[in-house]
């Protein structure tokens, strides 16, 4: 994938080497806006673009287009999940940046910076860029402009606690003040924006603390709010945390109903990581509903899309490791010599791989007990079903006996086996007799009307009228079949 994108720039740059020096600074800008709006609609065509905007900006040497583009390259390779990528475009940025006095900019390279390392895993990198990032927005003079910064942090330093098991009062404080930052914004697109993802956000927390009713308010304000810009980023994560909340509740067709409305946007907005947790809570909501073929479907399609994130990941984390060890070599190198800064370096490289290394394997260790487990649980429910089919193929050889042999046992056998039948008609026919409820429950098992007489020793007449009667208590229309209708009851 890397070598796809260095090829297109090689292409850009050789077709547009005798057109770029038309673009002026005020063109680059432009297309950068353009670019800004497929975002969150074509990552893949926004990616192009902005790869392209820096072709331009850097033929005429425009910094601010320069760090720009390569911020907005950065964030969608980060939406899509290729967050080495994303980290190789903020660093062109930052470079870009060494050279222009904005504060927004600069902000926003390091707050990109921090959440390429939180996606990777490397919290105490991440928190560090994060409030590099924060003290930067501090300096915006743009009152909405550093409000908006200033949010979009708190939000990742909640996002980042979240992820590495901090406590939640810790993720609802940093979501709260996200919030109180945008709240204040008076622009109103930006406003609205800005309050879409806020309001998804603390809707998961109050999910997270089970006040489901606070969770739904402030979900179903993301949605509204997503739906009037169509903001799909923050319709998603409210779809997925409305799925969680009818998954904790047990309301299973309700989940179904919302993971499948996110399963849609996921694969638009080609976020891997959503559409694999999407894939996962699909996978338990069809299984606690008895589709099993949809549960299999669900969790084949989590475990792929997981073995290749994983992947992926690993891949990744060679660009953040190296960028690390380079900022500690500049540090050692003041104070040691060469040779010595060398031997540190590949020693913390060892040890950092090794700590990967064996952090990867736990990790799959655990996703295949888990495999393992599930396997094992089908295994046990198969059996399960295999000795129930067995038991009721010998209880109804033993009820069609008692009926034929007109034994007195037969209405109390009956009414065990078939409990859910006898409830629905006593509820829905309550007045029936012993000796009418026992016509219905020998139509149940298949018994014809000239069968029922000669079991139950009386005259075909008799038989009928009593079928009469019951058509007459239970309303049933003249020309439906009673026995069809038992059947179906």
């Amino acid at each position: 994938m890397k070598k796809k994108y260095l090829i297109l720039l090689f292409i850009l740059g050789t077709i547009y080497s005798s057109t770029a020096q038309n673009y002026t600074q005020k063109q680059v800008d432009s297309l950068l806006i353009e670019v800004q709006r497929l975002g969150d609609s074509i990552p893949d065509k926004a990616i192009l673009k902005s790869l392209e905007c820096y072709s331009y900006a850097l033929k005429i040497n425009y910094k601010k287009g320069m760090a720009l583009s390569a911020l907005l390259a950065g964030k969608n390779f980060f939406d899509t999940s290729q967050y080495d990528k994303g980290l190789h475009y903020t660093i062109k940025a930052q470079k870009a940046l060494e050279e222009v006095d904005d504060y927004k900019l600069l902000s926003e390279a390091f707050r990109l910076k921090g959440i390429c390392y939180t996606a990777l895993g490397l919290s105490r990198e991440a928190g560090i860029e994060l409030k590099k990032g924060l003290a930067a927005a501090n300096e915006i003079r743009v009152t909405d402009d550093a409000l908006r910064q200033k949010g979009l942090i708190y939000t990742d330093m909640a996002v980042d606690f979240d992820r590495n098991g901090k406590p939640i009062d810790s993720v609802v404080k940093y979501f709260t003040l996200s919030y109180r930052q945008f709240d204040k914004i008076k622009e109103g697109k930006t406003r609205a924006v800005t309050l879409s993802l806020a309001s998804a956000n603390v809707g998961a927390c109050f999910l997270a603390l089970k006040q489901y009713d606070s969770a739904r308010i402030y979900l179903e304000k993301a949605i509204w709010l997503a739906d009037e810009i169509q903001y799909n980023s923050a319709k998603l994560y409210a779809l997925i945390d409305f799925g969680n909340m009818e998954l904790e509740r047990k309301n299973d067709e309700a989940a179904v109903a919302y993971y499948l409305q996110s399963l849609t946007l996921a694969k638009k907005l080609k976020k891997a990581e959503l559409l694999r947790d999407v894939y996962l809570n699909l996978s338990k909501a069809y299984g606690r509903l008895g589709a099993d073929k949809e549960e299999e479907r669900y969790s084949d399609n989590y475990i792929r899309l997981n073995d290749s994130i994983l992947k992926t990941q690993k891949r990744a984390v060679e660009v953040p490791v190296r960028e690390i060890l380079q900022t500690r070599y500049s540090k050692f190198e003041k104070v040691r010599t060469i040779a010595t800064v060398v031997v540190i370096i590949i020693v913390l490289l060892a040890l950092f791989l090794f700590y990967l290394t064996v952090r990867f394997h736990r990790k799959i260790k655990r996703e295949s007990k888990v495999i393992t487990e599930k396997n094992e649980r089908l295994l046990a429910k198969e059996e399960l079903l295999q000795k129930e089919v067995i038991l009721n193929q010998v209880n109804l050889e033993k009820i069609a006996q008692l009926a034929k042999e007109n034994d007195s046992e037969f209405l109390n056998n009956f009414v065990v086996i078939y409990a859910d039948f006898y409830d629905k008609l006593v509820k829905e026919v309550p007045n029936l007799t012993a000796a009418e409820f026992k016509i219905c429950a020998l139509l149940k098992l298949g018994f014809s009307i000239k069968e029922i007489a000669l079991y139950t020793d009386v005259t075909v007449r008799s038989v009928e009228s009593r079928i009469f009667r019951v058509r007459k208590k239970a309303a049933i229309p003249s020309d439906k079949d009673i026995s069809l209708w038992i059947a179906e009851f």
